[in-house]
């Protein structure tokens, strides 16, 4: 059977009240998320509606700028917000993140991007996602209880796949419409053509009288024409002089401005020396981000740690120096004897008896006492051997026990240096140290990495080579230019900046070969090496620690310098003097912690591999001595031979002779009495084991003590160093203080240079116009010369172009009152008439369209009343079964009007519609109606519901609990308490100053 999808993690950050990275994961069936009003927990299923492709108005917000963190007391609100949802099938898996930048969004599918309608098709089965019911929000189920029945059908065609077939219906419909009135327009243009036709006609006879008018017109504008012409010219001359005074007040402006701009110039370099300061201050403080981190890691050890003493073991018990089952032993053994003496008491008694009888066989007990007497011989050998071996393994098994010790101390050992070096390769892996853009192009195609990464200076240079590579650490080596800017584009696309080394543009310097002097250690990229092989490593070490050399201490850098050494010079101590005699000293916290950092974690390693072969080796020594089960029974057999040894002979025969005296009760008393002492032996053997035991115990928690000591002292550690990073949030403070004053003063600068400059434009203006003048006049003497030149020449008009210009007036206001004249009467009426034919025969294409969209949207309804049909009867299948499972009711979907209606007939009441039951009972049947939607759609393996059950009865609680079992996934946001029982995980989310916080809530299973 194939397996279902389900979610297996959710990372969210910057969204809404979510500002911390914060990651919850959901290996278990049944999950819930608790917490008080307002503290996020909705925002949860709102991050998850937004990564599976809603959109902002779909959610509790109009923009995406609602979607963002907006800042809390102490937190500045973050321009950015980033939800990654991991789920997976059997083996196959998928990733989906979706990020806000401003007022765009970024998509992702499996690491590429993808659009929202490719995001569709991979969430295609899951439930999630546009138009899927996996998810069911606050309200969304009133919503449905509320809703008419024409809406419940909506959901139906939604959930079957009919609303394109519905649409289509009517998409046909409104063509249909169109069609008709489009036939309608036709036939009106038709009836236009024709009334057309019949006026033009009339307008061959206007053409005479209009030609007559024209000659006239012709004469008056020749005369016009060379009227305008003198005007213009006097025009060009007025404007020639008035240039010639613009330019000398321009060139007064224009040294008015050179001073503003230079006093501009002045403020921008001071605003771009306060931003450069700005920004180092503010990466600075990023440390102090990393510092709280830690903090809160090592509170959570503390607490893992902070448990209860165990029982006191008391004073020590002295050790009798036997085991207890050895007592044991012996004790069963001395109450075998005592039984045999009680069996040999009877025996005398019946001595008298067999009188007659002895006397027989006393030949055969002589013959029994010299056997015995041989064996006795032979046991005393054999008990000296015995106590020999058990000599020998006596010693072994002390070397044994020392050995044991010593490789469960080797064992804790290890395992804590494995848990420090994991711990220490996370946060490498994370990037903890490193700035953002460096941080998030590690493991791209064609980068070999960061140069704290690569770079593995030799033991105890970390500080000086950690200050002499300075900010070139957190460059990145790419393996050529390519590379490079594929990574510069990504992070311009996600955000962060990093420098770039490709291996393909290294231009290494000439390497420094210095004089031996004293306390030179030597070149320092001779000092270093690459933890990278098949890299050019001299070229790259050349390239990013130039000349520089290393010392032993300050003194002996500075006499290298007064000898006229001009390499720039680091000491151990992390001093720094510059090839320009800047020196550079003090201390700062966190110096040379980012390459020593790395040393830590390859000690580590080294001093695991060191202790797993100390562990073999201890384990090879354990196997070649004897196990403590040959030592235990190397004492049985000595204790037993012992036991056989102190047993009584049996006496020399005599000859018999009637019993004498009666029985001696010394010898079963002497027998009673070691058995007392041997069972006082025994408590005291238990009660030593018993004080072994809690003394281990009580020694384990001592060492979980010391341990949790050992925190405290860190964490007071890391708020002192907290509590330094204050003067650099004072100093971000002054800086943006100053920066403002700046800029203020250049804003008033470029409003003095902007009035400069608009006075200058009015100046460019009025001179573009006067050029612009005189180019329309020049223009107007071309235009006027090149219009003569096309007229006829026609005798002059006297007048002023004002009295030339009503004449003229008057000429064409006679030409207009005749109308429009064409004179292409008869030739545009012989193009009208095919135009009528063709008009005639587009009416008939469109009655002929008509009848065919007609039969097209009867073919489309009857398809969708066949597909509903087919879709109601396998939705009313699932609603009846969901019902039960819900509500344990027997329940039906009935077609009425135009909609849907819901009957439930819940146990012991008569049928009812869903509206009129109780609101526990018409919840379970909203989430029924729900859940058979998403069967229509393939089923919904998971399920996220969003305080469904706030409504629920405690019956319907019961219900809903046995209903969690299904086999679907689920994640509930309740506040039940019984939901919160049938949950197998659960997370708690707190608001705290603003911000959402997840915390994992353990569950106690009974068994």
């Amino acid at each position: 059977m194939k397996e279902a999808w389900r979610i297996d993690r959710l990372t969210l950050q910057g969204f809404k009240s979510f500002a911390e990275r914060t990651l919850l994961e959901f290996p278990d069936a049944v999950t819930g998320v608790i917490g008080p009003n307002g503290s996020g927990k909705s925002n949860l299923v709102e991050a998850l509606r937004f990564v599976t492709g809603a959109r902002a108005h779909e959610l509790r917000g109009q923009e995406l700028s609602a979607f963002l963190f907006h800042g809390a007391e102490g937190r500045p609100p973050l321009g950015y917000a980033e939800v990654r949802l991991e789920l997976s099938r059997g083996r196959e898996r998928l990733w989906v993140e979706r990020r806000i930048e401003g007022e765009r969004t970024f998509l992702k599918v499996n690491g590429r991007p993808a659009s929202a309608k490719a995001l569709a098709l991979h969430l295609a089965g899951t439930g999630l996602g546009r138009g899927g019911y996996a998810i069911v929000g606050q309200g969304e189920v009133g919503a449905l209880l509320e809703a008419p029945e024409e809406v419940l059908l909506a959901h139906l065609e939604e959930a079957s796949g009919l609303r394109p077939v519905a649409e289509a219906a009517k998409a046909t419909e409104e063509r249909l419409k169109e069609a008709l009135a489009l036939l309608e327009e036709r036939e009106k243009v038709l009836g236009q053509l024709k009334a057309e036709a019949s006026r033009l006609e009339q307008e061959a006879e206007q053409a005479a009288r209009a030609r007559a008018l024209d000659l006239e017109a012709l004469r008056l504008k020749r005369s016009l024409l060379l009227a305008r012409a003198e005007e213009a010219q006097k025009d060009l001359e007025r404007a020639q002089t008035r240039l010639l005074a613009l330019a000398e007040e321009e060139a007064h402006l224009q040294g008015t401005q050179r001073e503003l701009k230079a006093a501009k110039e002045a403020l921008k370099a001071e605003e771009e020396s306060l931003r450069a300061r700005l920004e180092a201050v503010r990466l600075a403080l990023k440390e102090r981000e990393a510092l709280e981190r830690e903090c809160q890691e090592l509170s959570r050890i503390l607490k893992a740690l902070d448990r209860p003493p165990p029982q006191d073991p008391g004073p020590p018990v002295p050790d009798p120096g036997v085991k207890a089952e050895e007592v044991r032993a012996k004790l069963a053994r001395l109450k075998g004897e005592e039984t045999r003496l009680l069996a040999e008491k009877r025996r005398l008694e019946e001595a008298w008896r067999r009188y007659e009888t002895e006397a027989a066989r006393y030949e055969e007990r002589l013959r029994h006492h010299q056997e015995a007497l041989a064996e006795r011989s032979l046991l005393e050998r054999e008990l000296a051997e015995a106590q020999e071996a058990l000599a020998r393994l006596a010693e072994a098994w002390e070397r044994r026990k020392a050995l044991e010790a010593a490789l469960t101390e080797a064992k804790a050992a290890l395992q804590g240096a494995s848990r420090e070096r994991e711990r220490l390769e996370r946060l490498l892996a994370a990037g903890a140290d490193l700035q953002e853009g460096p941080r998030r192009v590690r493991g791209l195609k064609g980068i070999l990495g960061v140069v704290a990464d690569l770079v593995r200076p030799e033991p105890g240079l970390e500080l000086a080579l950690e200050v002499a590579l300075g900010p070139r650490l957190q460059w990145v080596l790419a393996q050529d230019e390519e590379a490079a800017r594929a990574a510069i584009a990504l992070l311009k696309r996600e955000g962060g900046r990093a420098t770039f080394l490709p291996i393909t543009l290294l231009t290494p310097p000439a390497a420094p070969n210095p004089k031996p002097a004293p306390g030179l250690l030597g070149p320092a990229y001779r000092l270093a090496s690459l933890r990278l092989k098949g890299l050019p490593e001299r070229a790259i070490l050349l390239t990013l620690l130039g000349d520089t050399l290393v010392f032993q201490d300050l003194e002996a850098a500075l006499a290298h310098r007064r000898a006229g050494g001009r390499e720039r010079l680091v000491t151990l101590e992390g001093e720094v003097l510059e090839r320009s005699g800047a020196l550079t000293g003090g201390r700062t916290k966190g110096s040379g912690e980012t390459l020593l950092f790395r040393r830590r974690v390859e000690a580590l390693a080294e001093e695991e591999a060191k202790l797993a072969q100390r562990v073999a080796e201890l384990e090879t020594a354990l196997r070649g001595l004897p196990s403590p089960q040959a030592f235990a029974e190397a004492k049985a057999k000595v204790a037993a031979l012992e036991a056989r040894r102190q047993a009584p002979l049996p006496p020399p025969p005599k000859p018999p002779t009637p019993p004498e005296g009666a029985w001696d009760e010394a010898r079963l008393k002497a027998l009673e009495a070691e058995r007392e002492a041997l069972e006082t032996l025994l408590a005291q053997a238990e009660a030593h084991e018993r004080y072994l035991f809690l003394a281990a115990a009580y020694s384990a928690w001592q060492r979980a003590k010391e341990e949790a000591a050992r925190v405290k002292a860190r964490l007071e550690e890391l708020e002192s160093r907290l509590q330094a990073t204050l003067p650099l949030v004072e100093e971000v403070r002054t800086l943006e203080a100053r920066l403002g004053q700046v800029r203020r003063e250049r804003q008033a600068l470029e409003e003095k240079e902007a009035r400069a400059l608009t006075q200058a434009n009015a100046l460019l203006a009025e001179g573009e116009h006067l050029r612009l003048l005189m180019a329309r006049r020049e223009a107007t003497l071309e235009e006027l010369a090149r219009e003569l030149s096309a007229l006829p020449e026609a005798e002059r008009i006297p007048g002023t172009p004002k009295a030339l210009q009503a004449r003229l007036a008057q000429v064409e206001r006679e030409r207009e009152r005749l109308g429009p004249v064409n004179a292409l009467a008869e030739r545009e009426l012989f193009a009208l008439k095919e135009r009528l034919a063709r008009q005639e025969s587009e009416v008939a294409e469109a009655m002929e369209a008509l009848l065919r969209l007609e039969k097209e949207a009867k073919a489309v309804e009857a398809a969708y009343a066949e597909r509903l049909k087919e879709s109601f009867h396998r939705f009313q299948e699932a609603f009846r079964q969901q019902a039960q499972a819900l509500l344990g009711a027997q329940a039906e979907v009935r077609r009425e009007g135009r909609g849907l209606r819901l009957v439930v007939v819940p146990p012991g009441k008569r049928t009812q519609d869903l509206r009129l039951l109780s609101l526990g009972e018409k919840t379970l049947g909203a989430l029924a109606f729900l859940f058979a939607l998403g069967e229509l759609q393939g089923g919904l393996p998971l399920a996220v519901l969003d305080e469904v059950d706030a409504a629920l009865d405690e019956a319907n609680l019961l219900r809903f609990t046995r209903f969690l079992a299904s086999g679907r996934q689920f994640i509930l946001v309740t506040h039940q308490k019984r939901t919160m029982e049938a949950c197998q995980a659960l997370y708690g989310v707190t608001a705290e100053g603003g911000i959402s916080r997840v915390y994992a809530i353990r569950k106690e299973v009974t068994q």
